[in-house]
């Protein structure tokens, strides 16, 4: 154990490294965003602060990140699949969005009314199609290793949008 590579205040008796409790309690996801602004943070910080062992923090956080990401049960997934299959399953998952969407309005009182759905199970299938609409965008995401890019289409986007409606 040493300060930089599994310290003993990360490891407590009888329970897992936090880091992996943080992968069973947040997910994958939220975890690797952590491990990426941790290594950002000590690269940061480093001269101001612990100077080589903030960097070596950095360095082990990259690492971390990089076995998460070989690890995440979506990218292995989509590395299974190919870019080209997982493109045709997101336009398949986009589509049952799409009718969950329709459904949720009609049981909420737009366009045709739907007697025999009960409002709880509309709104529970919507969840459902926005998790796999959400779960194939991001494995097509990785395997177009195009993560940076959308993020700042998303920036503009976001700007654009704040701009129109008199926001800063």
């Amino acid at each position: 154990m040493s300060n930089v590579i599994h310290p003993g205040h990360y490891n407590i008796p009888g329970r897992k490294e936090c880091i992996e409790e943080m992968v069973d309690k947040f997910g994958h996801e939220k975890t690797e965003a952590f491990c990426e602004l941790n290594s950002y943070k000590y690269q940061y910080r480093h001269e101001l602060k612990n100077g080589q062992e903030d960097l070596d923090k950095a360095s082990n956080y990259t690492r971390m990140l990089q076995q998460m990401i070989r690890n995440d049960p979506r990218f292995k997934i989509a590395d299974h699949y190919g870019l080209e299959c997982q493109l045709q399953q997101l336009i398949e998952e986009m589509s049952e969005l799409t009718q969950a969407i329709c459904k949720h309005f009609r049981i909420n009182g737009q366009g045709q009314p739907v007697p025999d759905y009960k409002r709880s199970t509309v709104e529970q299938n919507l969840v459902e199609e926005l998790a796999d609409v959400k779960l194939v965008l991001d494995q097509v995401i990785f395997l177009l290793a195009c993560d940076e890019e959308v993020l700042e289409v998303m920036k503009q986007k976001i700007n654009r949008t704040f701009e129109r409606i008199g926001e800063k």
